[in-house]
């Protein structure tokens, strides 16, 4: 079953909403690669999410977190780290042949529909705080540039 992004979903950070579109993008690509029984694109799409996610996007995320003096940071960043791991342990099971699919994709819903839409929710109120007293936007494409280029 494909997963739909909803607007309930949102935390109004524009650039992290964009980052979290793509866990649902995932989910998508690999229910069609189940259907498939497409070991390779199980496989890319973990990879592409330990790189594009948990590489850039958690630590972009506890960057701005660690701006704003998020009193919770450490918890979420403890969350960011057991996410992580699964997914690792995941990619070795991958690696080894073990077609994963409904594990990953279980994993990802779940991430999607509690993180994204209650964790990083209570984040969401603090680095909008600190993006209004440092200018607005400017401040987070600045941020952006210095992960991104």
């Amino acid at each position: 079953m494909q997963k739909l992004w909803t607007s309930d979903l949102n935390i109004g950070i524009d650039e992290i909403d964009a980052g979290n579109k793509k866990i649902v993008d995932y989910i998508n690509h690999l229910v069609n690669a189940k259907q498939q029984q497409n070991m390779e694109e199980l496989e890319n799409v973990i990879e592409h999410l330990l790189v594009d996610y948990v590489c850039a996007q958690f630590v972009f995320e506890e960057h701005l977190m660690e701006q704003a003096g998020y009193e919770y940071r450490t918890g979420h960043e403890k969350v960011h780290e057991l996410f992580a791991k699964k997914l690792g342990d995941l990619r070795v099971r991958v690696q080894a042949g073990d077609p994963v699919f409904d594990q990953v994709i279980d994993m990802l819903v779940h991430w999607v529909d509690s993180h994204v839409r209650i964790e990083d929710k209570m984040y969401a109120e603090s680095v909008k705080l600190k993006i209004d007293q440092e200018g607005g936007e400017t401040w987070v494409q600045g941020v952006v540039k210095m992960f991104f280029g």
